[in-house]
């Protein structure tokens, strides 16, 4: 298997493993690895991301993944290792170091593809990368000195030394520690969440502490619910003659919002027929619990969708609950440079690309005194263009052109044209633009909605603006979107019909997509 061009991190770092060279792999093979995923060989891996991260250098996530796997392993059998003596200790006295390594090992990966897909700028992203290598250092250090001729009560020293290291790094990227917190379903029911460190605030994950969340539909009573998920593909090949796709794998990262959540609960994924099982782990994002999962290896689909089911297992008393779903639509093309039936698949964005929505973000980082409005959109296009924004309530203007913040970027991409034409007997050229691009665009309104003490910004307005909302986003001055909702003196729009469907922290908003000239056709 090799991965797929992601949804939500499409590029490969600098050259693909293939054009850097690969032992007793035949060159046609390898330049038909590189064809399938649409890779190139040349160029330095630089990629223009849209303002105000800019110029970046893609970098390979994979040295990360396959960097912690070799450390966890080490660590796995020194950590085992402490219990073939006679020792006084138990395995209940020291804690397993190899899942906080799994969590630093996610939580980097997942920092790399957040930075190829133009979600981190580059000095954050450095930022945060040297305090991921520092930690990995002293961890490398003391596996080392695990190695040494230490009696068992010296190594378990370290193990805990080691667990305090990992465990100090897991809260070092929150600033204050909030109280908990309740969320309250659609039934009107208050379902306790468990306490968590406050982090910076991620645009690209949920936020569901804003006093001005809208409804939501009921959820299992004393269980979390699920509170967002992304998805990424990777394609499944052919290991023997013809070579080839056979069809996709997906993978999984689910957020978990109220009820209580403990460490040694579980997620059961249906994948339709095939299940995998999902420990809850110790990521946080958001004030969100944050899984990553993976299907089962064998499994193989090739639909034109696939829907995923979410158990929940609570550990404690063995109960168990089904606390969401998700339906994920896919795209596939044939190349006609690859064998016939041997397809590229992706992600089909087009579901969020018709649908607009009004989100409440920190305005000051987490914890909040004061969120602020943006409107969210989603365009289709085959490369990123500028877009901007107006509002009018009632008839009236209420918002100069408002451009987009830096809580935008890339959804997704997918090929859908071939990457080469025929111009003669032996010949051909490369066609322009065969992808097409799924772009994220948030437009900060000039209002503030207060929730402390602090107050109103320079140059913003108090929130609500009561009234009738319309809004038109564009391009080069061509209307794209026009989104209309109403918004009452509580500040809460009018909820859609649709609204409580699924948990969303978002308003979702009637949404016209405008005929225009630079949009790939929406399905």
């Amino acid at each position: 298997m090799m991965a797929a061009m992601a949804s939500h991190y499409p590029w490969r770092s600098r050259q693909p493993r293939a054009c850097r060279g690969a032992r007793g792999a035949a060159p046609v093979l390898i330049a038909w690895f590189v064809g399938v995923l649409g890779g190139g060989c040349a160029g330095s891996g630089e990629y223009v991301c849209p303002d105000p991260v800019g110029k970046i250098i893609l970098d390979d996530c994979e040295v990360y993944k396959t960097k912690y796997e070799a450390l966890k392993v080490e660590l796995g059998a020194s950590f085992a290792g402490l219990f073939t003596a006679q020792t006084s200790l138990g395995k209940t006295s020291l804690r397993d170091p190899t899942e906080l390594i799994q969590v630093l090992s996610l939580r980097t990966l997942a920092l790399c593809k957040d930075f190829n897909a133009c979600r981190v700028p580059p000095l954050e992203y450095r930022q945060r990368r040297e305090q991921t290598d520092r930690v990995f250092t002293a961890v490398a250090t003391i596996q080392e000195q695990l190695k040494g001729q230490l009696d068992p009560e010296s190594k378990a020293k370290l193990v805990r030394e080691l667990v305090r290291v990992l465990s100090e790094d897991r809260g070092s990227s929150g600033s204050s520690t909030g109280g908990s917190s309740t969320a309250t379903g659609g039934s009107g029911e208050e379902r306790p969440s468990r306490q968590r460190r406050l982090g910076p605030y991620r645009s690209w994950v949920p936020w569901y502490d804003t006093r001005l969340l809208p409804p939501q539909p009921r959820a299992a009573s004393g269980f979390p619910v699920l509170a967002g998920a992304s998805f990424s593909l990777v394609h499944v090949f052919r290991q023997e003659s013809p070579y080839g796709t056979t069809g996709y794998r997906p993978t999984a990262t689910f957020y978990l919002w109220g009820g209580r959540v403990e460490a040694d609960d579980m997620l059961t994924i249906d994948w339709g027929g095939r299940t995998s099982d999902c420990p809850i782990g110790h990521g946080d994002e958001n004030g969100l619990a944050r899984l990553h999962c993976e299907s089962p290896k064998t499994l193989n689909l090739t639909g034109a969708s696939f829907t995923v089911r979410v158990t929940y297992r609570r550990g404690g008393d063995g109960k168990t609950a089904m606390i969401g779903q998700r339906t994920v639509p896919i795209l596939s093309f044939q190349d006609e440079s690859h064998r016939k039936g041997s397809l590229t698949y992706g992600i089909d964005h087009d579901p969020q690309a018709r649908e607009g929505r009004l989100v409440f973000r920190p305005y000051d980082g987490l914890p909040p005194e004061l969120e602020q409005p943006s409107l969210l959109v989603v365009l289709k296009l085959r490369k990123h263009m500028n877009a901007t924004a107006r509002c009018w309530v009632n008839g009236q203007v209420a918002t100069a052109g408002l451009e987009t913040s830096r809580y935008g970027g890339q959804d997704g991409m997918f090929q859908d044209r071939q990457r080469y034409r025929k111009t003669g007997p032996g010949s051909s050229e490369a066609v322009k633009e065969p992808h097409v691009y799924w772009w994220r665009y948030d437009f900060p309104l000039p209002f503030v909605f207060k929730r402390g003490s602090a107050p109103v910004p320079d140059k913003l307005k108090a929130w609500p603006l009561p009234g009738k909302w319309r809004c038109v986003v564009s391009v080069e001055g061509e209307p794209v979107r026009e989104l209309t909702f109403r918004v009452g003196s509580d500040g809460k729009p009018a909820p859609h019909p649709r609204q409580a469907e699924q948990p969303d922290p978002g308003w979702l908003l009637e949404t016209k997509l405008v005929e225009n000239p630079f949009e790939a056709a929406i399905r």
